[in-house]
């Protein structure tokens, strides 16, 4: 068909809508939201959310199913393969062997396409402001496949603009097959309409084991005054208010702006105490390793990789009672992208048990897809060739990424997983952030 700009829809079906490694938590600030992340305010509500799916081709009316629109199963009946597609990923988010990425490599020889990978994403604002220029002018921004994390607002805004292409739900086969329940349908994105997760992860706490003796099982080690100057916390407003939530015994996903007061409160007196040394984007971990942190939020992935190494291996997760807060990196097709049949092929491909435990073995992130850890456990076939190339240089037996619960959660692990509050305005976003940001400031 050529690489022609895809059809896009309707302005007005969109108007009015209200609704690492690197750090992958970008800072929030409500003063950097404009035009329609005003209206998303981050991630969408179930109400906003369910007018894009109405207008896309998520539970619309019959009409809209039948028309033209990108994203309908009619306009993707007429995309063509390319054979070859570019995808924008976080540094070091994907299996390496040899400076090449093995999954890519078996991807292009299944397919015939190639796969141009880049890695430009450090944070998701500045990805986001890179690409805006492109999608405002209704330009191919360069990928067919980007990444973007559920919790932050750049993802709301791609959805509220318009900016996302919606799925081929029937080129989802291996999605729909394998995907675990953490990913399925998910609350920032109900259907998998735009999204299919890539890896996830929860923000829980850090200790040291080698000098914190009984942890035990609760967010309030983050307020025990006995470790004073030693408790590390995030500078990231969304991560600091959640915590603070669950100290008090709120589910963050349903909490009201009452409830975001008596946080701000309680982490308001844990700093006037003395208890956080400091607030921490992602700098915490070598705080911990040094043992100048004796406790901090901190990322599942970064306490796993950082316990692989033996100096560290007193570095554990705490999951507590009250609950980790669990986000997701969202492979998405960017609207007027040349190459959609060829991004869709290559986001299913990776939800393949066999190809996703060669991903994990080199992430250690929590895994989409719960069925590559018997693969991981007794490999086989392709699989077992990349698997056992890549223990010669990496060093760890795959059971050691298999049989961890920050890989693939436990029932527990699971059950104590929270989401993050779906901001349904601007006005909300800045009532959030005017009490949590004042107290990660110096």
């Amino acid at each position: 068909m050529g690489h022609t700009e895809p059809e896009q829809p309707d302005p007005a079906l969109w108007r009015g809508l209200t609704s690492r490694r690197l750090s992958r938590r970008g800072l929030l600030r409500a003063g950097g939201l404009t035009g329609a992340a005003t209206a998303a305010a981050g991630v969408l509500g179930a109400g906003g959310l369910s007018a894009v799916l109405a207008a896309c081709g998520g539970g619309q009316p019959e009409a809209a199913a039948a028309s033209d629109a990108v994203g309908s199963a009619r306009w993707w009946r007429r995309q063509k393969l390319h054979h070859t597609v570019n995808f924008a990923n976080w540094p070091d988010y994907i299996d390496v062997l040899d400076s090449k990425h093995p999954t890519l490599e078996h991807f292009t020889d299944l397919t015939g396409i190639t796969v141009n990978y880049s890695e430009p994403i450090s944070e998701n604002a500045p990805f986001y402001a890179s690409i805006k220029p492109s999608l405002e002018r209704r330009e191919y921004t360069g990928y067919d496949v980007i990444v973007t994390t559920n919790n932050d607002p750049q993802l709301g805004e791609l959805i509220s603009n318009g900016w996302l292409l919606p799925l081929d739900q029937s080129m989802m086969t291996n999605f729909e097959a394998y995907a675990g329940s953490l990913v399925r349908n998910p609350p920032w994105d109900p259907g998998n309409t735009y999204t299919m997760a890539w890896q996830s992860g929860w923000t829980a706490i850090g200790y040291n084991s080698s000098l914190v003796s009984d942890p035990g099982d609760s967010v309030a080690i983050l307020f025990d005054k006995k470790y004073a100057g030693r408790v590390g916390m995030m500078s990231d407003p969304i991560e600091l208010g959640s915590v603070g939530l669950l100290a008090i015994g709120v589910d963050p996903a349903t909490s009201t702006e009452s409830d975001w007061h008596k946080a701000a409160t309680l982490l308001a007196q844990q700093k006037k105490d003395g208890i956080v040394r400091g607030y921490y984007n992602q700098n915490y971990i070598d705080n911990l390793k040094s043992g100048a942190l004796l406790v901090s939020q901190a990322f599942s992935g970064d306490i796993f990789q950082a316990n692989l190494q033996q100096q560290y291996r007193g570095l554990q997760l705490l999951m507590p009672a009250e609950g980790g807060m669990f986000w997701t990196d969202n492979m998405c097709i960017p609207m007027y992208a040349q190459n959609p049949r060829d991004a869709m092929t290559l986001m299913d491909y990776f939800y393949q048990p066999q190809i996703e435990a060669v991903v994990e073995y080199y992430n250690d992130y929590v895994c989409p897809v719960p069925d590559a850890r018997l693969v991981l456990l007794n490999p086989s076939g392709w699989a077992a060739a990349e698997l056992t190339a890549m223990r010669a240089e990496i060093g760890k037996p795959p059971s050691v990424t298999a049989d961890s619960a920050l890989v693939f959660p436990t029932p527990e692990y699971r059950a104590r997983s929270k989401d993050y509050y779906q901001f349904q305005g601007a006005a909300e976003l800045a009532a959030w952030n005017a009490l949590f940001e004042p107290i990660a400031a110096s």
